[in-house]
């Protein structure tokens, strides 16, 4: 009954707009998750509604269908009875939601679809002229991380450029090489999103890396990929790219993935030849030795947890690649630090609090509780809402996720109350 109420607050439109927003506005994907039937009052947000000329636009519509619809049930009671008050009130959302679906699509037709051929076009060609090395980031964690290390990093000797906050779909790479591009940057930084089968290889079509990075394979997006065999598959698409550098993929520790693609496989243990040791993790960062036959550096990075070293390394291995000098290497790696909402420390009368609220994946659930366990403190309290878009997995990763917390073993552990509460309990009660 709660859950069915939520259609019907003044901040449901809202919520409509917003969640047609995250998905792109793509109609399809909107409506899949509107007759899923979601609970609207404890929705899990990512960010707020960026309110763009088409996000206004859609609130608009949204509100005067809300509206219209409410008059014209209002109108039908009067004429006939009040039972009809109550199955139209029932359908006012499902108004709302088939008006917002309806310009959507018709709006992506006759106008926005053909408006961005244009302007992928336009950046493609633009792109292709361009002489920088460009980079693939991709992955279905740490995708940003790996990105921001990277243009820190090479920042320090060469003019970088990369796809900006968590843009990582092909219109959001056209119009940022369309209107941001100078044309005189030396590294050219692309991270890649997938959802469905076929997104890899038209954002390597389009932006055409010489170099690539995986970063890791788990359980997401699973809506659109019937298991994660297949969603390694569509990372396999990046190695079928010409532009592509023979032996320029560099691959997190995977089974699957090593199956599936050829190339450099990184882990915190080190990458190829590069050897790490000496690993140290506290409050203020993660030092390590990362040495090789001719190299020894002594390195000092922000970012927390021994997970964040084979990324770092990835780094290293680049740099060197594009002739950075070991002098520049290690002041990149100094000046890293955590990203917003990613393992991301700060104080708070006298404790330490590690946000990892944007974390969306086991592999990264598995990190922050490692991390927890490593880390010195008298007192240890685990906060989590589980995960969502595990498809046909929820019940295995919840239950492991319970495993995992009962591992890192914290003085408490709070649950926030959803529909996977009991699966991680399950999970942390087995172990």
């Amino acid at each position: 009954m709660t859950r069915l109420l939520g259609y019907y607050t003044v901040q449901a439109p809202w919520t409509f707009v917003y969640m047609l927003q995250q998905s792109e506005y793509s109609p399809r994907r909107f409506l899949k998750w509107f007759v899923s039937y979601p609970n609207l009052l404890t929705l899990q947000k990512r960010g707020r509604l960026e309110l763009t000329s088409r996000a206004k636009l859609m609130l608009a519509i949204a509100y005067f269908a809300w509206a219209v619809g409410f008059i014209k049930i209002s109108f039908l009671a009067i004429w006939f009875n009040l039972p009809m008050l109550f199955f139209g009130l029932l359908l006012l959302p499902v108004f709302c939601a088939l008006s917002i679906f309806l310009t959507t699509l018709l709006l992506h037709i006759l106008v926005v679809s053909p408006s961005e051929n244009k302007q992928i076009n336009r950046a493609k060609a633009k792109l292709s002229a361009h002489k920088a090395t460009k980079i693939a980031v991709m992955g279905s964690y740490g995708k940003t991380s790996m990105k921001e290390i990277l243009v820190t990093v090479l920042g320090q000797a060469k003019k970088v450029a990369a796809t900006p906050g968590n843009k990582n779909v092909l219109i959001s790479h056209a119009r940022w090489v369309d209107r941001e591009l100078e044309g005189d940057e030396d590294v050219l930084i692309f991270e890649y999103g997938e959802a469905k089968p076929g997104d890899i290889a038209k954002l390597a079509k389009f932006s055409q890396p010489q170099i690539a990075v995986i970063t890791g394979l788990a359980p997401a997006h699973l809506d659109g990929y019937k298991n994660l065999e297949a969603v390694a598959d569509d990372f396999a698409q990046i190695q079928k790219q010409k532009y592509l550098e023979a032996g320029q993929t560099y691959i997190n520790d995977n089974e699957i993935l090593k199956h599936k693609l050829k190339g450099k496989h990184y882990s915190s243990d080190g990458l190829d030849d590069w050897k790490v040791s000496e690993i140290k993790v506290d409050f203020s960062g993660t030092s390590f030795t990362l040495s090789n036959k001719t190299q020894k550096l002594q390195l000092k990075s922000g970012l927390l947890g021994a997970h964040q070293i084979g990324p770092i390394v990835v780094a290293v291995d680049i740099a060197f690649k594009l002739r950075l000098t070991k002098e520049q290497v290690i002041k990149g790696i100094a000046k890293t630090k955590p990203f917003e909402h990613r393992m991301e420390p700060r104080q708070l009368h006298g404790a330490w609090i590690i946000d990892d609220s944007y974390n969306g994946n086991i592999e990264g659930m598995k990190a922050g509780l490692e991390l927890l366990k490593t880390l010195p403190a008298k007192r240890t309290i685990y906060v989590t809402p589980g995960l969502v878009d595990q498809g046909e997995e929820t019940e295995n990763i919840h239950k492991k996720l319970g495993s995992l917390i009962a591992d890192a073993n914290p003085t408490k552990v709070v649950l926030m109350k959803n529909s996977v509460t009991e699966l991680i309990r399950s999970g942390m009660q087995s172990a």
